[in-house]
């Protein structure tokens, strides 16, 4: 592996110490760093400055420097050209990162010589029919939500799998989850952990005004979609991993299935899922 993509969080790396410090460990194992052109100016390290675009396409993997937000962001981007990523935690939780930050150079030897795991994450693919037309190309590694804007009204929804009629919830919200995201809010809103290689998608709603609702599993070639009829055009918001947000009002239709693009992760440390499970949420 020479090409090595560096994707930093500013706001956790922010003097870029560490981002400088594995640039340096790149090169002295022969390999070719690649840093966005803003990186490479706040670091001066301009010698290895790239477009995005070509970071991610052509680099052998990424390092993604930050928590499992970065890694999101990254993630999303690199399933296009099917780039796997080493992450590196900056952050507190960090379920997805391989190594902390201290031990980045003992991931990364790993990585060249051969000695890590890839493990291949489903993510989800959404389009959004509105009455103004239809919005495609939406992706997501966690998870879909669609939650009540800032006005105090519940919202309604009619939730369908695969055409099939589940059931009309009235909640602050729904999610829609990989098995990645059963551990972000998904799990904050009391759904199931989900084991991360399981194909499978859960549906969970938000603070359900009614004792029975309850999360659902669906199988992952299985399509939900979601029929939002908020009262009096209350603004609603519709998030992909919390990072990217379309605010919406009236009768709107979200579709969310199996995406066929999948985010590629590098894992050199032998915690298995259970263990990882274990001591993160122990904390």
């Amino acid at each position: 592996m020479e090409k090595v993509g560096l994707i930093p969080n500013i706001d956790k790396d922010r003097d870029l110490s560490v981002t400088k410090r594995l640039t340096r460990y790149l090169l002295e194992k022969g390999c070719i760093p690649q840093l966005s052109e803003k990186v490479a100016e706040l670091a001066g390290l301009d010698l290895y400055a790239r477009k995005e675009d070509e970071i991610y396409q052509h680099s052998d993997f990424i390092i993604s420097l930050g928590g499992d937000g970065t890694l999101l962001g990254v993630g999303r981007r690199a399933s296009q050209y099917n780039t796997p990523i080493l992450g590196v935690n900056l952050g507190t939780l960090g379920f997805l990162t391989a190594e902390e930050k201290n031990r980045a150079e003992y991931a990364i030897d790993k990585v060249l010589k051969g000695a890590y795991k890839k493990e291949k994450r489903m993510m989800l693919q959404t389009s959004i029919v509105t009455d103004e037309g239809r919005i495609n190309g939406i992706i997501a590694l966690n998870d879909i939500c669609i939650t009540r804007g800032i006005l105090y009204k519940i919202l309604e929804f009619n939730i369908f799998v695969n055409d099939e009629y589940v059931d009309t919830l009235r909640a602050d919200g729904v999610i829609i989850c990989t098995p990645t995201g059963s551990t972000a809010y998904n799990l904050s809103a009391g759904g199931p952990v989900l084991k991360a290689d399981a194909q499978i998608i859960a549906v969970t709603p938000i603070a359900p005004h009614t004792l029975t609702s309850r999360s659902i599993v669906v199988a992952a070639d299985d399509v939900v979609t979601v029929e939002v009829n908020p009262r009096e055009d209350t603004a609603f918001t519709i998030s992909a991993d919390g990072q990217e947000n379309w605010s919406l009002t009236g009768k709107n239709v979200v579709q969310i299935r199996r995406a066929k693009e999948f985010t590629t992760i590098l894992k050199t440390n032998p915690q298995n899922f259970y263990d990882v499970l274990r001591h993160k949420l122990s904390r």
